[in-house]
């Protein structure tokens, strides 16, 4: 997949250019249906980077094909990882419990 002034390659990733924050959050954010101010209300560490995440925007709308198929083998490769590296039963429990609050508190 191409880069530009938006969107660099690192680490077998792909972030928005400058910063730690991968095109991946952008890219789901998307997918649920979230538009600039959804995403930067969400990720408060992209306000006053607006113009970066137009430029990330633009550049998965105009990459889509690229970046689902991207998106599917970080998801294979999230997987794998996970179950070579399986968490501790306490804090899967942990998580599942956290999951189940917030999903209550959006309900």
């Amino acid at each position: 997949m191409p880069v530009n002034e938006f969107v660099e390659s690192r680490n077998g990733g792909y972030y928005l250019a400058g910063i730690r924050f991968t095109l991946d959050s952008i890219a789901y954010s998307l997918k649920r249906g979230e538009n600039l101010d959804q995403i930067l209300e969400n990720f408060p560490a992209l306000v006053g980077r607006e113009e970066l995440v137009k430029g990330a925007i633009a550049f998965i709308q105009h990459h889509q094909m690229e970046v689902d198929a991207y998106l599917e083998r970080q998801a294979e490769r999230y997987e794998e990882l996970r179950r070579q590296n399986p968490l501790p039963p306490e804090l899967a429990e942990r998580f599942r419990r956290y999951r189940e609050q917030k999903d209550l508190k959006a309900a």
